[in-house]
């Protein structure tokens, strides 16, 4: 099978969408700014699979408006947002960014990428939160105005 442009660029979202979560992640747990954020994940040897454009457009743009996200989530989840598992935050997060603000990828895509980012680096069940409560935030006033 040859690998055409579509098929690079599709994998390169993927990865940029990867090291997002996990730098929204690292992120929750230490405070650090994002320039920090880059430094570090710059040298990650997965950073050259990823477009850097994207990368920086989820990882700060979900730092830059925290606070609508995580209003979002407090108003939409039934658990207290102190009490989700960091790993499902990070995740609804970015996605929750993906779809509000970014808008460049239809919503079937990212629901499926972000899942599956769960099922990797969540615990047993949590794709079942993820996919609950995003197809609830899909289905909310704030997706269906904006």
């Amino acid at each position: 099978m040859k690998i055409n442009n579509a098929m690079r660029n599709t994998n390169r979202n993927i990865w940029s969408r990867r090291l997002a979560f996990q730098a929204i992640y690292s992120w929750s747990i230490n405070n650090c700014d994002i320039d920090e954020l880059r430094s570090i994940f710059q040298s990650d040897e997965n950073y050259k699979k990823s477009n850097a454009e994207y990368f920086d457009e989820i990882a700060s743009g979900v730092i830059n408006n925290i606070s609508d996200i995580d209003n979002f989530i407090s108003e939409l989840s039934e658990i207290n947002i102190k009490n989700i598992n960091y790993v499902e935050l990070s995740i609804i997060r970015c996605c929750i960014h993906e779809l509000y603000y970014n808008k460049k990828f239809p919503k079937e895509i990212l629901l499926a990428e972000f899942i599956k980012l769960s099922t990797k680096f969540g615990g047993q069940d949590s794709y079942k939160f993820v996919n609950a409560f995003l197809e609830k935030f899909i289905s909310s006033k704030h997706y269906e105005n904006y």
